[in-house]
């Protein structure tokens, strides 16, 4: 068995300011360990457009398999629109 790190999918959920208020604001993110994808979601809000800040991280937790199963499929129908739009350039 070889020894290789395994992506995970997680799901953080923040206490957040958005306009001057605090709120709940969940997101999913891939990572190898909860301190990774904590820290990679955490720069995902503040370096965002969203107009959130000061993420305080609340829980994480491992997504359930219905979870990643459906944040898997919208990355397959991302991909397979992006290689279209690249197909039909170059056909330019």
């Amino acid at each position: 068995m070889k020894n290789e790190l395994i992506s995970m999918w997680y799901r953080v959920t923040f206490m957040v300011t958005r306009k001057g208020d605090r709120c709940e604001y969940t997101i999913f993110t891939q990572g190898n360990s909860e301190t990774g994808a904590a820290v990679n979601a955490a720069v995902s809000i503040c370096e965002g457009r969203d107009g959130l800040s000061s993420p305080t991280l609340q829980s994480i937790r491992v997504a359930t398999y219905g979870e990643a199963d459906s944040l898997n499929a919208e990355l397959d129908v991302i991909a397979e629109r992006e290689a279209k739009e690249l197909e039909e350039e170059s056909d330019e």
